[in-house]
């Protein structure tokens, strides 16, 4: 049964979320706008994405993910010459039914259709696999630039804890 929140009861309690950021990602800027803003985080392993969340002792890793990706050549590059290592990872989290979001920063469609990144990766193989991504492993992308990434990832994972509270 699905318990009944009152609003400053589902408040307190979401004020015990933590984000969870893997020890593997070298891009620190969104730990820094997270100390910056007090929001609580920390630093250790996880086994998919490069963020996630607790809330209290319920941890939210098995549930949600965020990976995050610097710009268009970083995506690129995983779905050229790294593709098999990152499509493990999504086949992963989908047979595990980890929510998937992709963030991609300094990027846009619009980039994408222009070509206006470096790789060679054709602007039609890049779309192609941004989409059938989507529906393949169920993954939400997600383009920002890195002044909001943070927020955005905070936002999705605090949107996540909420929703899981008010209907399990």
């Amino acid at each position: 049964m699905v318990r009944k929140w009152t609003e400053s009861e589902l408040a307190e309690e979401l004020s015990k979320l933590v984000v969870i950021c893997d020890s593997k990602e070298q891009d620190r800027h969104c730990e820094e706008w997270y100390k910056k803003n007090n929001i609580p985080h920390k630093r250790r392993s996880l086994e998919t994405g490069d963020y996630s969340a607790m809330l209290g002792e319920l941890t939210l890793e098995h549930d949600i993910a965020v990976e995050r990706k610097g710009n268009l050549d970083e995506i690129c590059m995983n779905l050229t010459s790294d593709r098999d290592r990152f499509e493990r990872e999504f086949m992963r989290a989908k047979a595990r039914g980890i929510k998937m979001f992709l963030l991609i920063e300094n990027a846009s469609w619009e980039k994408i259709f222009l070509g206006d990144y470096r790789s060679e990766f054709s602007s039609k193989s890049l779309v192609a696999s941004m989409l059938s991504w989507q529906v393949r492993y169920n993954v939400t992308i997600i383009f920002c630039n890195p002044s909001t990434s943070a927020k955005l990832i905070y936002g999705i994972l605090h949107y996540y804890a909420r929703e899981k509270l008010l209907y399990g």
